[in-house]
């Protein structure tokens, strides 16, 4: 066994929920950023109007701002709200 299959090995999976469709994630925490792409695949986007909510975390529910991450849970929801457009 190789250093990678290794790590692929203890590699946890999880099943998070991104605007009602479900997702597998691998990493221990999931950025702003990370989610918004989730939800709106390659589409560009108003990160100081977008607004990230999750709930089923660890702690209460909270507000995702951009540039910070959460520790990632299986079962996590976010709800992803684009700014809205004039």
């Amino acid at each position: 066994m190789t250093a990678t299959d290794a790590a692929h090995a203890n590699t946890k999976v999880v099943t998070i929920t991104v605007n009602t469709k479900q997702h597998e994630w691998t990493e221990k925490r999931i950025s702003f950023e990370q989610v918004v792409e989730l939800a709106f695949p390659g589409q560009p986007y108003d990160p100081a109007g977008t607004l990230v909510e999750y709930s089923r975390g660890h702690g209460p529910d909270h507000a995702l701002r951009p540039g910070k991450d959460v520790q990632v849970k299986d079962g996590m929801v976010f709800d992803v709200e684009p700014a809205n457009r004039s």
